[in-house]
């Protein structure tokens, strides 16, 4: 007998840097099931009378930038185990890291965590998946939620965005302290 685990559907996420136990949660990792249980299930009877096109604005369109998210996560970090090539920096496993903030005792979520071979360099980054600018804050942010995480002596920041950044982050970027990818960095 399979498992939804088994059959990749639902997985076990743990913060990057911890083993499985306590903070492991589960998630959907199937996108067509995160989509089915997301907006079609509970409208069932929409969908069934043909009434799609009437509720779509309310139902699926309003929320449809937060479901995905999560998928841009997923290839934010398929994109740099495969494709971001640092020969001064080997990745060894990219995730999600969470935990408590001990200076302000506030949860936070870093979107990707790249881990290394060797070394105490981390990569630290950020997904954002809307049609607006990003600022200098989220990389303010990020530095941050680095100081949280607190596992690196070295921190490499990156900003992925389906949109464009800022001047002044641009100007960051082409200073060393961040590096910035759009969706057509990507893919395109």
């Amino acid at each position: 007998m399979f498992t939804t685990t088994d059959l990749e559907i639902v997985r076990k996420e743990t913060p990057v840097t911890e083993k499985a136990g306590r903070k492991t949660v589960y998630v959907i990792e199937d996108n067509f099931f995160r989509f089915w249980y997301r907006f079609v299930s509970k409208n069932l009877s929409s969908v069934n009378s043909g009434r799609i096109r009437l509720i779509y604005d309310a139902v699926i369109k309003k929320y449809y930038s937060d479901y995905m998210g999560l998928v841009f996560e997923k290839m934010c970090k398929e994109y740099l185990l495969n494709y971001e090539n640092n020969p001064d920096f080997a990745i060894k496993e990219v995730g999600q890291w969470w935990g408590t903030d001990k200076k302000t005792r506030k949860e936070i979520q870093i979107d990707i965590v790249g881990t290394p071979v060797a070394g105490k360099e981390y990569i630290i980054g950020s997904c954002k998946y809307k049609n607006e600018k990003i600022g200098v804050g989220e990389l303010q942010l990020l530095q941050e939620y680095a100081e949280a995480f607190g596992f690196g002596d070295k921190y490499h920041y990156y900003i992925f965005s389906k949109g464009d950044f800022t001047d002044a982050l641009i100007e960051k970027a082409d200073a060393g302290e961040v590096k910035l990818i759009s969706l057509e960095d990507m893919y395109f």
